[in-house]
């Protein structure tokens, strides 16, 4: 039986309607595209989104609210009817898919490899951009007027200086972010006006963002008497609008990147160019553009798997006005009498005449369609041709864990934990620098050339010079991808523009006119040397250097980021549409039936038990700030203990915990057996360690913040869940420390996470202060809410604003046991990778299992370091819990360290037997790369076992 293949549509495809040859539109939003999910659509589009008949109502208006087409949708903008469309996939056909040079692809999602695009070629169907007028293309107009199977290379934009564009002026490089533009328009007399505001014209299709030359605008009476008559002279008579037959710049914005390196080593800093370029400025002999599109005159033979082949760039899209490079060949080329293969007429090229058209060149098309070839190199080395619609961008791609051939990777053995460590938290020296040769991708394994002898050094994210990779070793070595990293100071992708710096030029340095100094990375090689091809400088030319001489002017990441920080600046919780405060007795129920979905139980008491909101309005008289190290005991909360109690919660929770998320049913009712079991709730008479994130965090005390506490300490002595182990200090009862043992099931089960809460002043009028614990030592986070920086990403904790109801902080409501709930039960989950932003809705969807198995296998072996740091070190003031919890001999003790063994032992040998085929899960069958490191851990918790004496470092 055949399997139908089923189209993937992705952000920027060209789509046209099935029933419908010539309409075509470019993909906005999809359901797979978490990126583009912004909430209200519409704040984007002048008209109203428009709903396709076979999408229901209630599913449009969900989506016109929270941004996500429903799975099975897209969001079109369409060319050829100037419309925006919410509309089923099966509607629609593709046409062509936007890859661009160093795109990283798959041909499925559920592929483990990956590929990185070298080249593109394209062919583009035009349309006469004169003959576009009213946003509408009827057959019999396309049938005579189209002209198909165009090479993109034989094209011009219409606009000499785009927006994106890369520039050089003097010995400094940049971007160009906006044109302005002098237009002129010929009005139906045939009388031509430069009107005098650009900006007041109308366009018919008010997305256009720049208008060109064949554009129908119309606008004031007053913007054409007080511009610049060419032909005619203003009459009053004459309707306002016409046909835009020039457009010519006036100025120009650039964001200045980068100056060249000669420049930044004298010592003379020169200041940076003017923002605002004027014609004068940019038609200057030291002002030029970068000509991407260009071919080397004097090319290197571009070989990294030994075979020759050629760097194409297609610099063309969907909507963009184009001319012919050679207009006269065009119109022999394309003279009407040729027939494609798929029976289509090629078309003809009519040439408008400067004599009809008042001397203007109106010679102009308009890009209807595209059809683009991709030239992939696969992380197994080998190259193919593929059409771009065949692969897609690979979902995986900003995996930190992830490389591809002729990448720059480092051991992630670093030289510098020698250092002290003011200096080693900045400085890191990796033991080992190489060349990535291939990737054994389902095995998450590479194989690696080291260099001999580097001198490579990174201070923050910085390379520090003068650096050296060196000469390269023959030999290969295969190297678990979790053990190496890439280092964006060194790493360079294809399309990079980067700064050279003379001495790492490889051979002779030909002699060429403009910037020599500035170029675009076009190749990477499996020797350690880059080909870079000097596309300012006339003749252009390519050269090969070593990675370690190039430093990066500008990538497309830096667009994403300068959006991402703006999306973020403008992002308000104020947008929210609920009333946040809103909390009732239901509500909080509410949350409690979905914890009792993993089997836990409400806390004891009812609500008035510990809503303090009246006693605190009826206090506020009395309240008489001091500092918390004058804080008495609470009254009905014993403070007088230090060391474990066994009947201190007496009543234990739910015993069903471990049944679905829970953990080690083993500890659950091991405070009623054993006097050892430790509390899960102490007030301590010593000092707070000197670890505390927030101990020297200081709080003003008042009757009613005592009373609050109080109440907190009344809910976690006799509510907590099990594996939750909470101690704070009589001294500082505004500190707090939580000891969390992972839930079974999951990638954190076994391992003990520690994180330090702070109730400051304002508690609790704001969320209590939190810090996570993070012991990865930089390698990557354990879980997509807890950071390596110890920030805990948690709406409850006013660190992650939502729209949802009753997820935010409640001044009267909301519990210190509510936020270590929602750890437990919402952040450490069996499939973590779903809690990344806007990636829970993807929960369901077959295309992003590979890539939550990889997340989830990270987390477990990182959460099996966890045990072993632990175990190895003072973590005060849980001495005692670890030692009973992990080691403890006592009958009744969980014998966590056993389990977590065996657990991984398991683990390590279900992957290998399998051969690294099957399906893996990432937390029963992991990779054979992450098997590399959980056997690691594996011996080092052995070692624990053995009774190696832990090391004293306060955590």
């Amino acid at each position: 039986m055949q399997r139908t293949h089923h189209v993937v549509f992705c952000v920027e495809d060209t789509v046209g309607l099935k029933d419908d040859k010539y309409s075509v539109g470019v993909v906005d939003r999809s359901f797979t595209d978490v990126d583009t999910h912004e909430p209200r659509p519409q704040r984007d589009y002048g008209e109203d989104i428009e709903r396709h008949a076979d999408i229901p109502p209630a599913e449009f208006h969900k989506f016109m609210k929270t941004g996500i087409p429903p799975r099975g949708t897209v969001l079109v903008s369409w060319q050829t009817q100037l419309k925006t469309e919410l509309i089923p996939e099966p509607q629609l056909q593709l046409l062509d898919r936007a890859l661009y040079v160093g795109d990283v692809v798959k041909r499925r999602a559920e592929d483990h490899m990956s590929g990185t695009v070298i080249g593109t070629k394209a062919v583009c169907t035009l349309f006469p951009a004169t003959q576009f007028q009213g946003g509408q293309i009827t057959q019999a107009t396309t049938d005579d007027l189209s002209i198909r199977n165009v090479p993109a290379n034989e094209l011009l934009n219409v606009h000499d200086y785009v927006e994106g564009a890369i520039v050089v002026y003097g010995d400094w490089v940049g971007r160009i972010e906006n044109v302005y533009d002098e237009v002129a328009v010929k009005l139906s007399n045939n009388s031509v006006v430069v009107v005098e505001d650009p900006g007041e014209l109308e366009h018919d299709e008010i997305t256009v963002e720049r208008l060109s030359v064949g554009d129908t605008v119309r606008t004031k009476k007053g913007n054409l008497r007080r511009g610049l008559w060419r032909y005619g002279a203003f009459d009053p008579n004459i309707k306002p609008e016409g046909m835009i037959v020039e457009t010519r710049p006036l100025e120009i914005d650039v964001q200045w990147l980068a100056r060249s390196i000669g420049a930044q080593d004298t010592q003379y800093a020169a200041e940076e160019p003017p923002a605002n370029l004027g014609r004068d400025e940019f038609e200057s002999p030291s002002f030029c553009r970068y000509d991407a599109s260009a071919g080397a005159a004097s090319t290197l033979p571009l070989s990294a798997n030994g075979a020759d082949r050629t760097y194409h760039v297609t610099d063309v899209a969907v909507g963009d006005r184009v001319r012919f490079k050679d207009l006269a060949g065009a119109a022999v080329k394309y003279d009407g009498t040729h027939t494609l293969p798929n029976g289509y007429p090629q078309g003809k090229v009519t040439r408008l005449s400067r004599t009809e058209t008042l001397g203007y060149d109106m010679n102009v098309f308009l890009v209807m369609q595209t059809h683009t070839q991709v030239t992939v190199q696969w992380q197994d080395l080998t190259i193919t041709e593929d059409v771009s619609s065949s692969l897609i961008p690979d979902p995986n791609v900003e995996d930190d864990d992830e490389v591809w051939p002729a990448e720059i990777i480092c051991s992630k053995e670093d030289r510098s934990s020698d250092l002290p460590d003011q200096v080693g938290q900045w400085m890191k020296e990796p033991s080992k620098v190489g060349v990535v040769q291939a990737v054994k991708s389902r095995d998450r394994i590479a194989s690696v050339r080291w260099f001999k002898n580097h001198d490579i050094k990174f201070f923050g994210a910085d390379l520090l010079r003068p650096a050296t990779t060196g000469e390269l070793s023959e030999t290969t070595e295969d190297v678990s991808l979790y053990d190496i990293y890439s280092s964006p100071a060194l790493t360079r992708r294809r399309g990079d523009f980067v700064l050279i710096h003379p001495s790492g030029v490889q051979g002779h340095m030909p002699r060429v006119s403009g910037p020599d100094w500035f170029g675009e990375v076009v190749d990477l090689g499996l020797d350690g040397k880059v080909t870079v091809r000097l596309g300012a400088a006339n003749p252009v030319i390519d050269i090969s250097v070593v990675y370690e001489s190039v430093t990066l002017a500008y990538s497309t990441d830096m667009d994403n980021e300068f959006l991402n920080m703006q999306e973020l600046d403008g992002d308000s919780i104020e947008d929210s549409e609920e009333d946040m405060s809103d909390f009732d007795s239901a509500s909080f129920n509410e949350m409690w039936i979905e914890y009792e979905g993993m089997e836990g139980e409400p806390p004891v008491g009812d609500e008035a038990d510990w809503s303090t909101e009246d006693e605190e309005e009826a206090e506020e008289d009395d309240d008489d700030d001091t500092s918390m190290p004058d804080l008495e005991p609470v009254d009905g909360v014993d403070t007088s203990k230090t060391t474990p109690d066994p009947v201190a919660n007496s009543e234990p929770t739910n015993s069903g915990l471990d049944a679905t998320n829970g953990a080690a049913p083993e500890l659950q009712d091991n405070a009623e057996s054993s006097t050892d079991a430790p509390a899960p709730f102490l007030i301590l008479d010593t000092p707070p360690p000197s670890s505390h994130h927030y101990l020297h965090n200081t709080s003003a005390s008042s009757t009613a913040f005592m009373r609050r506490i109080a109440k907190e300490h009344k809910i976690l002595q006799s509510s907590l869940p099990p594996n939750i182990f909470v101690r704070t200090w009589e001294s500082r009862l505004d500190l707090i420390r939580v000891l969390i043992i992972g839930p079974s099931d999951t990638p954190y089960e076994y391992a003990p996470f520690v994180i330090d809460f702070h109730l400051g002043s304002s508690y609790p009028q704001a969320p209590p202060e939190a810090f996570f614990h993070s012991w990865t030592n930089g390698n990557g986070p354990v879980n997509p809410n807890l950071y390596e920086d110890g920030k805990i990403c948690l709406s409850l904790l006013g660190t992650w604003h939502t729209d949802e109801r009753n997820e935010s902080w409640s001044p009267a409501k909301s519990t210190l046991l509510q936020a270590l709930v929602s750890i437990m039960g919402l952040v450490l989950v069996k499939d973590p990778y779903y809690n990344e932003a806007g990636y829970d809705v993807q929960r369901a969807a077959p295309e992003t299992r590979l890539s939550s198995a990889l997340y989830t296998e990270r987390a477990y072996f990182r959460a099996r370091a966890f045990i072993n740091h632990a175990l190895s070190n003072d973590i005060a003031p849980f001495a005692h819990e670890l030692q009973y919890l992990y080691r403890s001999d006592a009958p009744d003790a969980p014998k966590l360290l056993d389990k977590a063994i065996d657990a991984a032992k398991d683990v390590v040998e279900r992957s290998t037997n399998s051969g690294g085929e099957g399906e893996r899960d990432g937390l029963r069958t992991i990779s054979l790369g992450a098997v590399v490191m959980l056997k690691r851990q594996v011996e080092k918790l052995e070692a624990l076992k053995q009774g190696n004496t832990p090391a004293s470092v306060d955590a």
